[in-house]
C-alpha cells in the first residue's frame, strides 16, 4: 500500500580524490528529473581539483579529515543537515564520487519505496562506468567464505534479463536510498568498517530490524569502482598498510562473525580460515605475494580482536527484531557458487583458447561492402562430403589410422615385450617405487626412481590409474599422435597444405618411430611428441637475452620432461648450448656487450642447470655414471650400430630392415646446398646425424643387464629425423614455381631423387609394417618369464638363466627374480649384478663351478630357472654339478634347488651353525635365538639398521658385500631401511618443482595495473 506521507530527499556526496569522475557525476544529481530536496557534499581531504569542481557546481561542500572513512562523512553529514520537519517522510540518497546517475533514477526509487512501505533501503541498477552495457549488481549479499555476491556472471552483459523489483539483502551505498529515521535508530554505518562492506552490514541490519530492502532496475546509475580497481589510494583509519583487498577481506570476515547466529559462527571461523589460505595459494601462484599476504592478515587481524567482535554483536542484538536466519535465503548456496565458479572458468578458457575477433568486412567484386541486402542475393554454398575427403588433412588421418588399425593388430591388450617390461596393475603400484628408498628388484637397489615413473602414474589418472590401459592406448595412436604434433611444427614452414600434411606423415612412419613403436621405446616415443613443441618455444630465441624468465622456466619445464624420458637429449642440450656460450664468448666486447652477454649467460646457464635440479637425485646419479645417459626406460636393447645409423634408422629388433631406406639423410644432404633457411636446418640436422652414428658405435650395460649392448640412439635420430623434414618443407616450398622459371639443371635432378626415394620409402615401409612388421616384440601375448608355481613363493629369489640375441649371437642372460616378473619401472633402479655372482652363472654355464651352488646360497639365491629354450649343453653341466638338485621340468623351463641354507635373513650363532630366520612382515620384527652375527642377503646400503631393545646394532659389510649385524643378545631385533635420505631428496624435487611451476606460470596483475579499456 502507497505511503500517506510526502517524502524528501537529502542528497550526501562523498568525495575523496574524485576528480576524474566529479564533472558527470555533479552533472547527473543536479539533472535529475525529481531533484533532491537538498544537496550536501563531503569532502574527504582530497588533494586533486575535486573541491574546485564541487563549489563550480554550486554544491555545499564541508571538509573532513583525509583517513575519513565513508561512514564516518555520512554522520557528519547528518550532523550537519538538519532534518527536514515538515511531516514528510525523509530519505537519504548516498552518493559516491565516482558514481553517475541517469537523469529518472531518484525518481524511479521514489516511486518504488512510496509503493513498498515496508522497503526501508533501495537501490538502483549498477552498470560499468567505461562499459556501460556491463551489469555490476542489482542487489549484492556475502557468501559464507567472504566473498561479495552479486550473482552475476564475469562481464555479464545487460540485456534487461535481471530487470524488476527484486528484494536482496543489501544494495551497494553508490546511490542507495535510505529512510533517515532507520538509519539513525540503527546507528548507521557501523564505523569499524570505514570502506568496503559497510553496505552489506548495514543491509543485514536493516532486515533483521525488520524491514525490507530492494533493488530498484529502472534507476540506473554507472558506478567506476574506483576503490575497488585500486584506482585511488585507500587513506581511511585503519587501512592497513593502505592495501584494498586486504581491508575488504577484514571486513567481510567482520560482517559475517558479527551478524550471523552465535551456533554458526564456529564452521563460519574454519569456511574463512580455509578460504584465505586457498585464495593466498592461488594468488602465490599467480605471483601476487602481496594479495596472498592480504588474505592472511585479514583474517589474523580480524581473530587477534575478539573484544571487537563481541561489542559488535551486542550492538546488534539490541536492534534485532527477528532471527538472524531471515537473511539465508539471501545468502548463496555453496552449489550456486560452484556453477559460476565453473562458467567463470570455462568462460576465461573459451577466452584464452578462441579470443574473440572483431569480423573483417569484406568488399564485394564492385569493391562495395558487404551488406544484409547482398547476403540475401548472394547463392547459398553448398559443400558435398565428398569435398571433406579432397582435404589433405582428412586423407593423411583418415589413411595413417587405417595403417595404424593393420600396424596394431596384436597390439590390443596389456603389452610387453621388446624394451617394455610387463605393467603393473595400477598407479599405485609406481608412486609405490617411486617413493620408496629400496626396490626389491635384484639383490637390492637403492638407486634413485627415474622421474618419468611418477610422470606415467600421473598421467594414467585420465585411465583411472590403470597403466595397462594407458600404455596400450599410447602404443595404439603414437602414429596419430606424432603426426600431430610434427604438424603442428611443418604448418609453420610452408602455406602448402599437401607439402606439410606428407611431411607430417613421413615423421609419423620415420624409421625412429617405427623401431621405437616396434620395441616399446617409450623414451623415444615421448621425444618424437615433444620435440616439435621445444623447436616451437625456441624457434625465436636467437636473442635470448629478450625472453622473459617466465618462458625460460616454462621452456625449463618442457625440457626436463623430455629428459626424464630420454636422458641422450641433454647430451644434444650440453652441446648446443655450449656452442651457444662459446660463441658468445668470441663476441664479448667486440660486437656483444657485457651486459647482453651476462643476460644471455644466465638464461642458458639457467635452462641447462634447471632439468637436473627437478630431477634430483636421479640426475645425479646419471652424471656419476655417464654412460647411462645412453639408457632409455625399460630393458636395454642393442641398436643396430652405425651402419644403420647413418641411414638414420636406429636399428634393433623391430627396426626396419636395412634395404628400406628413408630419405633423411638424403634431405640433409641436398638442402646442405638450397636456401640459407634450409641450410642453417640440415646443419643442425647433420650434427645430430653424425652424433647419433657416433654413439651408436658405443657399447653399454646397465638397467640390470650383464651383457654389453650396442648404445641405442633413438633421441639423436630422432632430432635428425624432425631437423631433415624440416629442411625439406622449407627447401621444397613453392618449389614448383623456382623450377618452371630456370633450365633444367642439378636442382632438378636433386627433386626428382628426393621425390622417388620418398615415395619408394613410403610404400615400402608402409607395407612391412602391416605385414611383417606387425609381429613386433611388444605384443598382448604376455608370456611370463617366472612360472607360476615359483611366483607363489614370494620371498624366494630366483636365478632365471636365458638365451638371448644381441648383435647376432646368442648369449646366455641371466637376472634375479624375487617372486614375479620384471615390472615398469625395475629394470631401471635395477642394481649393477654383483661380481661374485656374475662369475658363479659364468662359471656354471662354461662347466667349471663347482663353487657356483656356495656362491649363490650365500647371496639366498634358492632356485636356478633355465628358461626355454634352453641349451642342452648348459643343462647337462648343471645336472652333473654338484649343489643342485632338479626340482621340475616343464615346457616353461627347468627348475634346480640350490643346496645349502638360502634365505632373506641369515643367522650364524657363536658356534658358527647357520639358520634362515623369517622377519614379520608387518612389524619388521625377527627373534634372534642367540648372540651371533645376522647376515642381510641384499646388496649393502647404509640406510639398513637393526635395532633391539631401542638400541642401533654394529653394522657391516663382509667379504660378499652384504650387510651383517652383530646382536649381542637373543630375543626380538627390528630390520628397518632408514629412508630419510630419499625423503629428503623428493622433498627438495617437490620445491624445486612448485618453485619453477610458479614462475613459470603467468604472472597476474593487481588490479591498479589493469588497463581502463580492460576494466570496459
Amino acid at each position: 500500500m502507497p505511503s500517506n506521507l510526502p517524502l524528501r530527499v537529502s542528497a550526501i556526496l562523498v568525495v575523496h580524490d574524485g576528480a576524474t569522475w566529479l564533472p558527470e557525476v555533479v552533472a547527473s544529481i543536479t539533472s535529475q528529473s525529481r531533484a533532491a530536496d537538498q544537496i550536501i557534499a563531503i569532502d574527504t581531504g582530497s588533494t586533486d581539483s575535486s573541491l574546485k569542481l564541487l563549489q563550480a557546481g554550486g554544491i555545499e561542500v564541508l571538509s573532513m579529515d583525509r583517513t575519513s572513512g565513508f561512514g564516518s562523512a555520512i554522520n557528519f553529514a547528518l550532523a550537519n543537515l538538519p532534518k527536514i520537519d515538515d511531516g514528510a517522510q525523509e530519505w537519504l540518497w548516498l552518493l559516491h564520487d565516482d558514481c553517475a546517475l541517469q537523469a529518472g533514477a531518484l525518481a524511479e526509487l521514489l516511486e518504488a519505496v512510496e509503493a513498498r512501505p515496508a522497503v526501508a533501503m533501495a537501490g538502483p541498477k549498477l552498470l560499468g562506468w567505461h562499459d556501460r552495457t556491463h551489469l555490476l549488481e542489482l542487489g549484492v549479499s556475502i557468501t559464507a567464505n567472504g566473498l561479495r555476491w552479486t550473482g552475476m556472471e564475469a562481464h555479464e552483459y545487460d540485456q534487461g534479463q535481471h530487470d524488476g523489483i527484486r528484494e536482496v539483502l543489501s544494495v551497494s551505498s553508490a546511490g542507495a536510498l535510505i529512510r533517515r529515521d532507520i538509519f539513525e535508530e540503527l546507528g548507521g554505518f557501523d564505523l569499524n568498517l570505514e570502506l568496503f562492506r559497510d553496505d552489506i552490514d548495514l543491509g543485514w541490519r536493516v532486515r533483521v530490524a525488520g524491514h525490507l530492502v530492494i533493488a530498484v532496475s529502472s534507476a540506473v546509475a554507472f558506478h567506476a569502482q574506483a576503490a575497488a580497481t585500486e584506482r585511488r589510494v585507500i587513506d581511511v583509519k585503519g587501512a592497513f598498510l593502505h592495501r584494498p583487498l586486504l581491508l575488504d577481506r577484514r571486513n567481510a570476515a567482520y560482517v559475517l562473525l558479527v551478524n550471523s547466529s552465535f551456533m554458526l559462527l564456529p564452521w563460519l571461523v574454519i569456511q574463512l580460515s580455509i578460504s584465505a589460505l586457498v585464495r593466498a595459494l592461488g594468488y602465490l601462484f599467480a605471483k601476487l605475494p602481496g594479495y596472498a599476504s592480504d588474505e592472511i592478515l585479514a583474517i589474523s587481524a580480524m581473530f587477534l580482536h575478539p573484544a571487537e567482535l563481541i561489542a559488535a554483536r551486542k550492538v546488534r542484538r539490541s536492534h534485532r527484531l527477528i532471527s538472524a536466519r531471515v537473511v539465508s535465503t539471501f545468502i548463496p548456496s555453496r552449489s550456486s557458487q560452484m556453477r559460476t565458479a565453473a562458467s567463470r572458468t570455462i568462460e576465461a578458457i573459451r577466452a584464452r583458447l578462441l579470443p574473440d575477433v572483431a569480423p573483417v568486412p569484406t568488399e564485394s567484386v564492385l569493391g562495395m561492402r558487404d551488406s544484409e541486402d547482398e547476403d540475401l542475393l548472394t547463392p547459398v554454398t553448398q559443400s558435398s562430403w565428398g569435398s571433406l575427403f579432397r582435404k589433405p588433412l582428412v586423407v593423411a588421418v583418415l589413411g595413417l589410422s587405417l595403417v595404424t588399425l593393420v600396424w596394431a593388430r596384436y597390439r590390443f591388450g596389456s603389452l610387453s615385450g621388446g624394451a617394455l617390461p610387463a605393467s603393473p596393475a595400477g598407479a599405485a603400484d609406481l608412486w609405490r617405487a617411486y617413493f620408496s628408498a629400496w626396490h626389491e628388484i635384484g639383490m637390492g637397489s637403492s638407486l634413485a626412481t627415474p622421474p618419468w615413473v611418477a610422470e606415467v602414474a600421473l598421467a594414467s589418472t585420465i585411465f583411472f590409474g590403470k597403466i595397462p590401459f594407458l600404455l596400450t592406448a599410447f602404443f595404439l595412436t603414437a602414429p596419430l599422435i606424432i603426426f600431430a604434433a610434427g604438424y603442428a611444427l611443418i604448418r609453420k614452414l610452408s602455406a602448402n597444405k599437401w607439402l606439410t600434411v606428407a611431411t607430417a606423415c613421413l615423421y609419423a612412419i620415420s624409421p625412429v618411430s617405427i623401431v621405437a613403436i616396434n620395441s616399446g621405446r617409450i623414451g623415444t616415443l615421448v621425444l618424437l611428441i615433444l620435440i616439435p613443441y621445444l623447436v616451437l618455444a625456441v624457434a625465436k630465441w636467437a636473442q635470448v637475452e629478450t625472453v622473459l624468465w617466465r618462458n625460460i622456466f616454462a621452456v625449463s619445464l618442457l625440457i626436463t620432461l623430455i629428459f626424464s624420458f630420454a636422458p641422450a637429449i641433454y647430451i644434444a642440450l650440453i652441446a648446443l648450448v655450449g656452442y651457444a656460450i662459446v660463441r658468445d664468448l668470441r663476441l664479448r666486447g667486440k660486437t656483444l656487450p657485457e651486459d647482453i652477454f651476462r643476460a644471455r649467460l644466465l638464461r642458458q646457464v639457467a635452462i641447462v642447470v634447471i632439468p637436473l635440479l627437478l630431477t634430483v637425485p636421479w640426475s645425479l646419479e646419471l652424471l656419476r655414471r655417464p654412460m647411462r645417459f645412453l639408457l632409455e626406460p625399460g630393458f636395454v636393447i642393442a641398436g643396430g650400430g652405425p651402419n644403420l645409423a647413418i641411414l638414420a634408422n636406429p636399428g634393433g629388433v623391430g627396426a626396419l630392415p636395412w634395404w628400406i631406406i628413408s630419405p633423411i639423410s638424403v634431405v640433409l644432404v641436398i638442402a646442405l646446398f638450397s636456401t640459407t633457411q634450409a641450410r642453417r636446418i640440415a646443419e643442425f640436422g647433420i650434427v645430430f646425424l653424425l652424433g647419433s652414428t657416433f654413439l651408436s658405435a658405443l657399447v653399454v650395460t646397465g638397467n640390470g643387464d650383464t651383457f654389453k649392448s650396442g648404445a641405442f640412439v633413438g633421441s639423436l635420430t630422432a632430432c635428425a629425423t624432425l631437423a631433415s623434414l624440416c629442411a625439406g618443407t622449407v627447401m621444397l616450398d613453392k618449389i614448383r614455381a623456382r623450377l618452371q622459371s630456370t633450365h633444367v639443371n642439378y636442382r632438378h635432378y636433386s627433386v626428382g631423387l628426393l621425390v622417388v626415394v620418398t615415395f619408394l620409402y613410403s610404400v615400402s615401409s608402409i607395407v612391412w609394417v602391416v605385414t611383417v612388421g606387425a609381429n613386433s616384440p611388444v605384443n598382448n601375448a604376455r608370456v611370463s618369464v617366472l612360472p607360476a608355481y615359483l611366483a607363489a613363493e614370494t620371498n624366494a629369489k630366483t636365478l632365471i638363466v636365458r638365451q638371448v640375441q644381441s648383435n647376432g649371437a646368442s648369449h646366455q642372460s641371466f637376472y634375479i627374480a624375487r617372486g614375479s616378473d620384471v615390472l615398469l619401472g625395475q629394470p631401471d633402479v635395477a642394481p649393477v649384478q654383483t661380481i661374485a655372482i656374475t662369475k658363479a652363472v659364468q662359471n656354471l654355464v662354461e662347466g667349471n663351478g663347482l663353487t657356483s651352488s656356495l656362491t649363490l646360497s650365500a647371496y639366498g639365491i634358492k632356485y636356478i630357472f633355465l628358461k626355454t629354450p634352453a641349451s642342452a649343453d648348459v643343462t647337462r653341466i648343471i645336472d652333473g654339478l654338484g649343489g643342485f638338485t632338479r626340482a621340475s621340468a616343464t615346457a616353461e623351463g627347468i627348475v634346480w634347488r640350490v643346496s645349502g641354507i638360502a634365505g632373506e635373513i641369515l643367522f650364524t650363532d657363536e658356534k658358527g651353525r647357520t639358520t634362515a630366520l623369517v622377519m614379520e612382515l608387518e612389524s619388521g620384527n625377527i627373534i634372534v635365538p642367540d648372540s651371533g652375527i645376522l647376515t642381510l642377503s641384499e646388496s649393502y646400503s647404509r640406510a639398513w639398521n637393526l635395532m633391539q631393545a631401542g638400541v642401533r646394532l654394529e653394522r657391516s659389510k663382509n667379504a660378499d658385500g652384504l650387510p651383517v649385524f652383530r646382536v649381542p643378545l637373543q630375543g626380538e631385533v627390528t630390520l628397518v631401511h632408514d629412508g630419510t635420505i630419499r625423503r629428503g631428496w623428493i622433498s627438495l624435487q617437490v620445491i624445486a618443482l612448485v618453485t619453477v611451476l610458479l614462475l613459470a606460470l603467468p604472472a597476474g596483475r593487481r588490479k591498479r595495473e589493469i588497463s581502463e579499456k580492460e576494466l570496459a
